[in-house]
């Protein structure tokens, strides 16, 4: 295991101060729910917030505040039990966790059966890990997604999909359940829950975006970034950017999720058990639903660009095929502009593809959330506006 510094401090700790453990730190959840642990629901409510990846993640990669409470330790592989455990037991006042965030996600691009098994193994080797290491435990909160409601085998016989979406929506039915990973993550949770003195939520976001300080391939305000500052460089500032999805996709209703709010909302649930615990479910999306035909005009605006509907013939180039048509340009775009080398090559522009390109109302409600305190919104914008300044800091952008 190797501890980051400078952020790991060296002080004694109050047996009653809340201490957290964040797994999947180096995510763009965990990484959002690090910082909101500092200031929610006070400034001082956590004495400690421990962040747990299996990816390297340096001090100066992270983007996190110098804050001493902060603790990051690396090589932790949940796919190992037995490894995953040893190292948890070394880390230092790991038998004060209070609070315990699991953001964590392996897999990506295996089938659904391989996201099941991978997915479902990590999980149960943290609980056990924690339950193991961590006999003050109180909460933990399981970060899933909308894909609980079966977005993607939306028009196939027996899916019901109404939305806006709700949380008391039953599963979707047999034989698509069992492609669903969040089902069998809360199903682990409950069980292990049972006649415990902690207890758990589920949060639901939608698309997620934000900042992640390591390459996520599923980081839709990344790939939107990159394909908008590469247009503007090769094409010229001002020039015309097509949305490239058809007419249904332009108008489609949907909603997205800062990450910093869902950070937020991460922690809301975990100091309020009483309404929140119980294998209680949450979505979390920004506000109201919207479509791209209101977002992508700005979104473009903000790199200079002009951003216009599905009215061009020939349709032009879907973001994946304009990137990789211009794959010979990347590397003197990242040496022009002092770029971060290998965020072109991490980046997944088939994602932006398939979110971009949905072509049926998908939108989460956000009432439940309100129902138990958690009442922040935002303008959708206002979150990408927000991870394009972090990016730029991070020299992901020009």
């Amino acid at each position: 295991m190797e501890a980051t510094a400078p952020l790991v401090p060296s002080r004694s700790k109050e047996d009653g101060a809340l201490t957290a453990l964040v797994f999947g730190a180096s995510g763009i959840t965990g990484h959002a729910i690090l910082q909101a642990l500092l200031t929610s629901p006070s400034t001082t409510a956590f004495s400690r917030v421990i962040g747990v990846t299996n990816r390297p993640l340096s001090a100066s990669i992270a983007q996190l505040p110098a804050d001493p409470r902060i603790e990051l330790y690396s090589g932790i592989d949940l796919l190992s039990r037995e490894s995953s455990l040893l190292q948890l037991q070394h880390v230092p006042g790991i038998d004060l966790v209070t609070h315990v965030f699991y953001a964590a996600y392996g897999g990506h691009g295996g089938s659904f059966e391989d996201l099941k098994k991978v997915n479902s193994e990590m999980l149960t080797n943290a609980v056990g890990g924690v339950e193991i290491c961590c006999p003050k435990l109180q909460f933990i909160t399981l970060n899933t997604g909308g894909k609980a409601y079966g977005v993607e085998f939306h028009g196939q016989d027996g899916i019901v999909y109404e939305p806006p979406l709700l949380e008391s929506t039953p599963r979707i039915p047999s034989p698509h359940a069992e492609n669903v990973f969040y089902y069998a993550q809360h199903d682990i949770l409950h069980v292990a829950s049972q006649g415990k003195l902690w207890t758990f939520c589920e949060i639901r976001p939608d698309v997620i975006v934000g900042f992640v300080p390591n390459n996520n391939a599923m980081n839709m305000a990344q790939s939107l970034a990159l394909y908008f500052s590469l247009y503007r460089e090769l094409e010229g500032g001002g020039s015309e950017v097509v949305f490239p999805y058809g007419a249904e996709a332009w108008e489609a209703l949907h909603t997205d999720s800062s990450s910093d709010l869902l950070g937020r909302m991460h922690v809301h649930c975990a100091t309020s058990p009483q309404r929140c615990g119980n294998g209680s479910i949450f979505n979390c999306v920004d506000g109201p639903p919207f479509a791209w035909s209101a977002l992508w005009p700005r979104l473009a605006a903000y790199f200079g660009l002009k951003g216009t509907g599905p009215n061009a013939s020939p349709k032009p180039k879907a973001i994946e095929s304009y990137m990789l048509e211009h794959h010979a340009q990347w590397p003197d775009f990242v040496r022009k502009n002092g770029l971060r080398e290998g965020a072109l090559e991490a980046t997944g522009w088939k994602f932006a593809d398939d979110v971009c390109g949905i072509t049926f109302r998908r939108d989460m409600s956000s009432e439940a959330r309100q129902g138990v305190g958690y009442t922040e919104e935002r303008d959708v914008f206002e979150g990408y506006e927000r991870a394009f300044r972090e990016m730029r800091k991070g020299r992901i952008i020009p």
